[in-house]
């Protein structure tokens, strides 16, 4: 029943993606923005006063871009009102998870003795924990707002949450790690360069579409338990 309830609520959530075209188009671009951002980030250097201005640019356009694009995939939000509103909401309620989740990390880095399961503990903190309780924070405040933590995290942890994350996990990490990773031989250049360009772009595709599956199976779940 529990596998059945979640396999329901991923279909309905690509559904409602593929459906809503015009947030389907917002995220799309949002997200190409986003990439150009982090892209113009990590490649400009901090040579000239124009490059300087770019960097700092990119500094605050890139997390604003991501909580925009989160906006629009939890709340199906299209104007600029909504958008501008649902970003700052979820902003608010993702900073004290990050701060706990890099004091976290700090504290790991401080310990010395059993590096295996300080290993496990941060990879699990960083790709299951810390993304579930977000998103789940996430549906809440675009609901109503958080109203009993003790809930969010009954939520959090609950089997159906936990099998939707990890068949969306399947879709945006490991296929787009074995994507970026899969080498061809390849003896013409045009076409070394073609299969490059394919790979990034639907590694990015997929890299999205897994996450807002995911985020909209969870936020249906979660409809259908209130």
């Amino acid at each position: 029943m529990t596998y059945s309830t979640s396999v329901n609520a991923i279909i309905a959530a690509a559904r409602s993606l593929f459906r809503n075209r015009r947030s389907l188009v917002l995220m799309l671009a949002v997200y190409a923005t986003l990439i150009v951002a982090i892209y113009l980030f990590v490649s400009t250097r901090e040579a000239t006063v124009s490059q300087l201005l770019l960097t700092l640019v990119t500094v605050v356009a890139a997390p604003a871009l991501f909580f925009v694009l989160q906006a629009v995939i939890v709340n199906s939000a299209t104007t600029s009102r909504d958008l501008l509103k649902s970003s700052v909401k979820l902003l608010i309620v993702s900073a004290p998870v990050i701060a706990l989740t890099v004091g976290t990390v700090y504290g790991l880095n401080k310990i010395q003795t059993h590096p295996t399961i300080v290993t496990t503990v941060r990879y699990l903190c960083g790709a299951v924990i810390v993304p579930l309780l977000v998103v789940q924070l996430w549906i809440a405040v675009s609901n109503g707002g958080v109203r009993s933590l003790r809930k969010v995290l009954v939520r959090t942890f609950a089997p159906q949450s936990m099998f939707v994350y990890a068949c969306g996990f399947l879709i945006f990490a490991v296929v787009p790690y074995l994507l970026l990773h899969k080498t061809l031989t390849v003896q013409r250049p045009w076409l070394e360069l073609s299969q490059l360009v394919v790979r990034l772009s639907l590694t990015a595709f997929l890299m999205l579409l897994g996450w807002a599956l995911t985020v909209r199976a969870l936020s249906i779940l979660n409809a259908t338990k209130t």
